[in-house]
């Protein structure tokens, strides 16, 4: 018997670091059709959320900053009461950041979740880009100089429950577990980065359903020639998080190549073997290969 087919899910960890914190949750003010973008750091995040930007506001031409409009919420990127107010002024259906595991944000029977993932090796890569485009990096110390040797770091550290903006192997896994177990719920919804990457149509498709949006084929593929990578990354002043604020080098850089498999370029058969060692000691085969691999069906 399924011990949590009956379970909801609780917020029980409150997770604090340079960046985030979760108590910020505290002054949130629901509405009944609330969207909640949820990833780890570098899976689609910014993707997703320029999906539900072009759909919901019914243009790919909208106005103002997607950080803006769909705020990381418990990050201090800006004060709560700026982040609150401006919330609470959209008149829109609104959808909203966080790469905070399920047992660290509110969950609302009547909200949204849009879970999203990515293969962890490309996650690593690909947060090592972020970071050394960053002026100040939010970890404690800064990628290390040979990717392989920060890969191996990144496969062996451990994850600790509250504390934020961790990097690793097992921050991905652990995140990933914690939307899992309520999978049955009828209100989470998982996508994977390789899935959007084979058919963008039909992720924006699956997306606009779910929000109960009509969808022409015309607009379909208006959107979707919006939402590939090259015009996301000419919009990168519009579309980059925290763009225009001295966060990045360059906000165009923070979409640095948007491709599957960078790992195959760099790693050799000892950090592969490594990687699949440790993975495999975190989760069980059928969960490794969704996660990795994805199908649109989700993970079983």
């Amino acid at each position: 018997m399924d011990m949590d087919a009956d379970r909801k899910p609780q917020r029980t960890t409150t997770y604090r670091g340079r960046l985030t914190d979760t108590n910020r949750w505290d002054a949130f003010r629901p509405r009944a059709d609330d969207i909640f973008i949820c990833t780890p750091p570098k899976c689609g995040t910014t993707w997703t959320q320029a999906i539900c930007a072009m759909l919901i506001l019914s243009s790919p031409d909208f106005e103002g900053r997607l950080t803006d409009i769909s705020p990381w919420f418990d990050a201090e990127l800006e004060s709560l009461d700026v982040c609150v107010a401006n919330l609470e002024a959209q008149q829109h259906r609104r959808f909203i950041k966080t790469h905070t595991p399920l047992d660290g944000i509110p969950y609302y029977a009547w909200g949204t979740y849009l879970v999203v993932y990515r293969d962890p090796r490309d996650v690593y890569f690909s947060i090592r880009n972020h970071l050394l485009n960053m002026w100040e990096p939010p970890d404690i110390a800064q990628p290390a100089p040979d990717p392989r040797d920060g890969f191996r770091a990144w496969l062996n550290e451990s994850f600790r429950p509250g504390v934020g903006e961790q990097r690793s192997l097992e921050a991905v896994v652990y995140h990933y577990t914690s939307f899992k177990r309520f999978g049955h719920l009828p209100n989470m919804h998982f996508f994977h980065y390789a899935d959007m990457q084979r058919s963008l149509g039909e992720a924006v498709a699956r997306i606009a359903s779910l929000l109960a949006l009509e969808l022409t084929e015309e607009k379909l593929e208006a959107l979707c020639q919006n939402l590939s990578f090259s015009s996301m990354k000419k919009n990168a002043g519009v579309l980059a998080p925290a763009a225009g604020k001295p966060y990045f080098k360059s906000d165009s850089s923070f979409f640095s190549s948007g491709q599957n498999r960078q790992w195959q370029e760099v790693l050799g058969p000892d950090d592969i073997g490594c990687y699949q060692t440790r993975s495999r000691s975190l989760l069980p085969e059928s969960d490794l290969h969704w996660l990795e691999n994805g199908g649109t069906r989700g993970p079983l």
